[in-house]
């Protein structure tokens, strides 16, 4: 019989080849150091349990982040401020409580609004070419693949990809209560 340790395994990479991955992660890296949270891209869930990360701001506006993760079963979210010096990781997070409409019927509003599936936008030419603005990347780790993505400035994109990126940000603001643009 397998223990949970030896259930567990590296999982499949999805990491878009493009100059916006190492630069945007130097600055992901450190934010999540700074709340003490692990690298999601190494990390061997068990079957069933799952992390996803929404970051946003970058240039100008400071690195804050939202963290969902289901661990055998029981979920929960954290809001990672801003912060632009080195705080105490206590003070620079807060546990958020239930999503509004319930974790259940909120994980199955994020897979519908493209959470797991939404292109990176380099990928696809839609980038929002502007100086200063909003980016956001998202992170998951989630049924053995561990994937990423960026929308750098998507309210100048034009592509609908944008707009459903859009779409999501204001979800989790309406189920969270944070503000994400």
């Amino acid at each position: 019989m397998q223990t949970p340790v030896e259930a567990r395994k590296e999982p499949q990479m999805n990491i878009p080849k493009d100059t916006w991955e190492p630069i945007f992660f130097k600055a992901i890296d450190e934010r999540a150091r700074i709340a003490n949270l692990k690298t999601l891209r190494s990390a061997a869930l068990p079957d069933g349990d799952l992390e996803v990360r929404v970051w946003f701001g970058f240039g100008l506006t400071a690195l804050e982040g939202l963290v969902l993760r289901r661990v055998a079963g029981q979920w929960f979210a954290i809001y990672l401020d801003g912060v632009v010096d080195k705080v105490n990781s206590n003070k620079s997070k807060r546990n958020l409580h239930a999503p509004k409409s319930g974790w259940d019927l909120c994980w199955q509003r994020l897979q519908d609004a493209g959470l797991l599936t939404l292109p990176d936008a380099a990928a696809i030419g839609c980038s929002g070419n502007a100086t200063d603005g909003m980016s956001y990347v998202v992170e998951y780790n989630h049924a053995g693949i561990y994937r990423t993505y960026l929308y750098d400035n998507p309210n100048y994109a034009k592509c609908d990809e944008a707009k459903r990126m859009i779409r999501l940000v204001n979800l989790i603001s309406e189920e969270f209560g944070v503000r994400q643009n």
